[in-house]
């Protein structure tokens, strides 16, 4: 249905068929976690355009001269040079791949904010996104527009996106959890440390940015300034590290910072040779991962003073020292753990009762198994306070 024609706003129902139907187009000829990627980026292009052609069109209602609405960068937060928009792709017959390719590039060299978010897939490879499928993934994005104003409300988009994460996460299974926590557990850790406006939040291993979208969330429905927060993440799967900016932006969210990287070789959320502290970090890191131990005890950071973890599938006391180590004086900190955590022996246990000596422990809440896409196995909330009242 094409809803402008009937000046029909588009529902959330609507918006979340309509976007898993177009990964339909490519089911069969392409694994899960391959077509992920082309029908967000495509339907990522289309909302882009879509918003910069309505801000276009109200500029011009407020007197601004065609050229001025169109072609003057600083008049939006996205700029879409015509060589990349919409109608570009609409109109092409073949070599399509290519054509995404540049339209991405062009994209992300006018919006520097969007670097690596379009790019981090090529497309120009007709084995394995030939031009019937990609004409077919753009045609069904041709109706119905994705302006705000075209919407029931405007962070349904938002919403959407997150569905068909989900989704995603759920047909890939153990690789959906290295990108998507389920809603409800993000929610139970927002929850539990109650962010307000004027703090800073970091999520270290942020995958699709969940953490931070729904602490931004939360401070809005408590009556806080939604935009009074600093938000910033690290991620070490690029194609990861773009989901999450494009859902942050799908969002509404224009002040973030994600970096990408390795957060225990090489963290990112740096300033003046220390990490950046934050009031609130939230994480759900990857349980049971190897690392590298061997620079650990030269750390320029000072992170494992509880001790150094083990290297073989022993990297959890390493991502939760990290994490305690970037909260400041009156941080605190929720972070999803394997229950592993709880009763592992060797070095772990000693690590284990430096951090209860020093009493930064506020409460622990077990969680039950198969809650976490790839692995079985049950999870904890580990909830840390550098500022626990006397009575705790």
């Amino acid at each position: 249905m094409n809803y402008s024609l009937f000046n029909q706003k588009i529902t959330f129902e609507f918006l979340k068929s309509h976007l898993w139907s177009a990964a339909d187009i490519l089911r069969g000829s392409l694994d899960p976690s391959e077509y992920r990627q082309p029908v967000m980026t495509i339907l990522f292009i289309k909302r882009l355009n879509d918003t910069f052609e309505e801000n276009a069109e109200k500029l011009i209602s407020e007197g601004k001269s065609q050229k001025e609405a169109y072609e003057n960068r600083f008049r939006h937060q996205f700029f879409i040079p015509k060589e990349a928009r919409w109608s570009v792709l609409s109109k092409a017959s073949e070599n399509i791949g290519q054509l995404i390719d540049d339209v991405c590039r062009i994209i992300e060299r006018e919006n520097r904010d969007l670097d690596g978010v379009l790019t981090n897939t090529k497309y120009n490879d007709k084995r394995k996104y030939p031009d019937d499928k990609l004409r077919k993934l753009i045609s069904h994005f041709n109706s119905p527009r994705l302006r705000n104003s075209d919407l029931e409300k405007e962070d349904i988009f938002g919403d959407a996106y997150e569905y068909l994460l989900a989704e995603f996460a759920d047909e890939t299974k153990k690789k959906g959890g290295e990108f998507f926590t389920p809603r409800e557990v993000v929610r139970l850790l927002v929850n539990l440390v109650e962010p307000k406006e004027g703090m800073r939040i970091c999520d270290p291993t942020c995958g699709s940015g969940g953490m931070l979208i729904e602490s931004r969330k939360y401070v809005e429905l408590h009556h806080g300034n939604p935009r009074d927060l600093v938000l910033e993440g690290q991620e070490s799967n690029y194609g990861n590290l773009a989901m999450c900016k494009m859902n942050m932006v799908l969002h509404g969210i224009e002040d973030f910072n994600i970096e990408y990287g390795d957060v225990l070789g090489n963290p990112k959320l740096v300033e003046g040779g220390k990490l950046k502290t934050y009031d609130r970090v939230l994480a759900n890191f990857p349980f049971s991962m190897d690392w590298d131990n061997k620079v650990a005890a030269k750390d320029p950071y000072n992170r494992f003073r509880f001790g150094i973890p083990p290297e073989k599938d022993k990297a959890d006391f390493a991502f939760i020292q990290h994490m305690f180590s970037s909260l400041n004086v009156k941080g605190k900190a929720a972070i999803i753990c394997s229950q592993g955590v709880l009763f592992r022996g060797n070095e772990e246990q000693t690590i284990r009762k430096n951090i209860i000596k020093e009493d930064i422990i506020e409460g622990i809440i077990a969680l039950p198994p198969k809650l976490f896409y790839g692995t079985g196995i049950p999870g904890c909330l580990l909830i840390l306070n550098r500022n626990k009242s006397p009575k705790k």
